[in-house]
This record gives structure tokens, C-alpha cells and sequence, in this order.
């Protein structure tokens, strides 16, 4: 008996703990005092399991892809279009977002934007001690270019032979 007591006193404690936490979830803000007033739908859009990577107009009307990162899957949908795990309900064209409803639960899913990052240009290229073989490209390029090009091809094939041939009468250094 003392065990059911005990028991049930736990459970009646537990249940009075969660509607304490559930009035006090009721109570927080609807919108984050940390974002300024004009991010109110930015919120909604970082932490939700789907992102929106592009938008397509074709003559049935818009395309959406909808990308799930964690099974690393990608769709085009329309707009009210079954047959996903989502819907999309809306489409806000001024600020590109849409709103989805996904395993019952109504998202805000903004298009995300592309990071670009500046990469160096690959392949060789003119040094800072080299011979400038590499200099800009001519598109149209006229006999005069043609001609200058092939006289700096002649004079560092000379450069070239004549540095192999200073190297190789050069004896090499004594032994210590």
C-alpha cells in the first residue's frame, strides 16, 4: 500500500511540474527581443528541417526545390502538390519565402543564399622573377601579336640553353 502511495504521490507531483512548465512556455514572447523588428521571419527559417535552395517559373507556374540535409535529398514541388513528406501552402514572392507544412508542423522556409568564396586562379602564370611568357591572353590576335609572341618564345628558349650550359661548365665544388 505504501508502495502505491508512493508511488501515486510521484505521478501527481510529475503532472503538477508539467503544467507549471506548459503556462510557463504559454508566457514567453512570440518573437525574439534579440532580432531587430524586421527579422521576425528570418527566425523562423534557421533551425527548420528543410532548407529551399531554388525557385523555377515555367508555364505551369512556380517550382520549388526543397532540400532535406539530413537524408540529403532534393525536390521540385508546386505549389498545394501532394505526394512529398511536405506541402507547400504559400509563396511570398516580395520576399522569397514559403510557407510548408511538414509532419504537421506550419514552416517558414526562406531561399537560401549562395556563399561564394574568392578562389586563386589556378595553373601557372607570370612570377615575380619570371619571364612573362604568360602575359595576358589575346582574344583576336594579329600578326604583329603573333610575332612578338614567337621572339619571346625564341629569347627564353636562348635564356634557357644559355643558363644549361653556363651550369654545366662550371666544375662542381671541392670536397671538404
Amino acid at each position: 500500500m505504501r508502495r502505491f502511495l508512493r508511488s501515486a504521490g510521484l505521478s501527481l507531483l510529475c503532472c503538477l511540474a508539467l503544467g507549471r512548465e506548459a503556462r510557463a512556455a504559454n508566457a514567453l514572447a512570440p518573437t525574439s527581443p534579440f532580432l531587430p523588428p524586421s527579422a521576425v521571419g528570418a527566425a523562423a527559417t534557421e533551425n527548420t528541417p528543410l532548407e529551399l535552395r531554388g525557385i523555377l517559373v515555367d508555364e505551369g507556374g512556380y517550382r520549388f526545390s526543397v532540400f532535406d540535409p539530413v537524408r540529403h535529398t532534393g525536390t521540385w514541388a508546386r505549389l498545394n502538390e501532394t505526394g512529398h513528406d511536405f506541402v507547400i501552402k504559400a509563396y511570398d514572392t516580395t520576399r522569397d519565402l514559403i510557407t510548408l507544412d511538414y509532419q504537421g508542423r506550419i514552416l517558414t522556409v526562406s531561399l537560401r543564399t549562395a556563399k561564394v568564396t574568392a578562389v586563386a586562379p589556378a595553373g601557372p602564370g607570370p612570377t615575380a622573377g619570371g619571364s612573362g611568357l604568360n602575359g595576358p591572353a589575346v582574344l583576336n590576335p594579329t600578326p604583329a601579336d603573333e610575332v612578338a609572341r614567337f621572339n619571346r618564345v625564341k629569347e627564353e628558349i636562348a635564356r634557357r640553353r644559355a643558363l644549361r650550359e653556363q651550369a654545366a661548365k662550371t666544375p662542381p665544388p671541392a670536397p671538404k
